[in-house]
């Protein structure tokens, strides 16, 4: 037998029942509406949850090596009676790695100047050029008018730069006949 309360409801007192009725149907319509708008959103939260902003950070590697090697006027040999001459240089660095996918710059200075010229260059019809392999930088000079001539009698300074193909490929735009961009660019001396 079900047990009934009597109460008595005073004057104003519907209106407080009306308004709590009134307020559980908008409370029962906005757990409905948030219902469908979590189904209806849920599988877009978890595409852009589940995906991450991956960023490629290219930064500077200092992968360049130079050094100054002087070659002395006995360093110089031919092996075809003077027309041309070759000075090889001891340079360890230059590796199969280096020979396949980096670059090996030379710089000549001349006694009495205080400036290096890149190579491959023809200056009062001697052509000065440069060749590597594995463990040597090669300079070679020869007349553009392919007579015999006398190797130099002076010393020459030779810098030799290594760039590894990664520091290369950071600054495209370097001009590498120009030693004062390639050191700015490459940080070497």
């Amino acid at each position: 037998m079900p047990i009934t309360i009597p109460f008595r409801i005073k004057p104003g007192g519907i209106k407080f029942v009306l308004a709590f009725q009134g307020i559980k149907k908008i409370i029962h319509f906005k757990k409905f509406i948030m219902k469908k708008l979590f189904i209806l959103f849920a599988p877009a939260f978890l595409l852009f949850a589940s995906c991450k902003k991956e960023t490629t950070k290219v930064e500077k590697v200092d992968q360049a090596f130079s050094a100054v090697y002087t070659i002395q006027p006995g360093d110089w040999t031919t092996d075809n009676n003077g027309i041309s001459y070759t000075a090889q240089l001891n340079v360890p660095e230059v590796d199969d790695v280096l020979y396949n996918n980096g670059a090996v710059l030379v710089y000549l200075s001349f006694s009495g100047t205080n400036y290096y010229e890149a190579i491959p260059e023809v200056f009062d019809g001697i052509a000065y050029g440069a060749i590597h392999s594995n463990g040597y930088v090669g300079v070679d000079i020869s007349a553009v008018s392919g007579e015999a001539i006398d190797p130099p009698t002076q010393s020459i300074s030779a810098k030799v730069i290594l760039i590894d193909a990664s520091a290369l490929a950071l600054h495209k735009d370097v001009d590498l006949k120009n030693l004062g961009e390639v050191q700015k660019a490459f940080n070497v001396k």
